[in-house]
């Protein structure tokens, strides 16, 4: 197929992307704690993708959320509950005892975000096994 100017139209097969970062290993989340992990330089990204595995406690009620929030400047950053309620997180299946590996994509709407892993069990830890990242232009 020919298009104005000469020439075939080839669409890229594949978007420009990041070497994935493991951003976080063996590491023991509380009950009722969190984790941050700080993404600074983003300006030219679209896009992150986070993946997480984690293993929950065996006596565990609740899982966890995975939440971006998003700063301008890299020093103050959305709170928690406004994040929850423009809907920037996601709740990975939950079953006790289980392990889980979920992917999330997050828009990149500033040039500093933060991903906050929440444990939602107060009583009970979880195990977070990895947590790789991924840019994408």
């Amino acid at each position: 197929m020919a298009y104005i100017g000469g020439g075939s139209y080839r669409p890229s097969a594949s978007p420009v992307k990041s070497r994935p970062s493991n951003d976080l290993s063996k590491y023991q989340l509380a009950g009722g704690g969190y984790v941050n992990i700080d993404k600074a330089g983003l300006s030219n990204w679209s896009a992150i993708v986070v993946t997480v595995n984690i293993t929950y406690g065996s006596t565990a009620t609740a899982g966890v959320r995975v939440r971006c929030l998003y700063s301008q400047d890299g020093a103050s950053y959305d709170s928690p509950q406004d994040a929850d309620a423009q809907g920037n997180y996601y709740d990975p299946f939950f079953s006790a005892g289980s392990t889980v590996q979920s992917t999330i994509v997050f828009p990149i709407l500033t040039g500093n975000l933060r991903i906050q892993i929440y444990n939602k069990d107060p009583s009970n830890a979880h195990t977070i096994n990895n947590v790789w990242t991924t840019l994408m232009a």
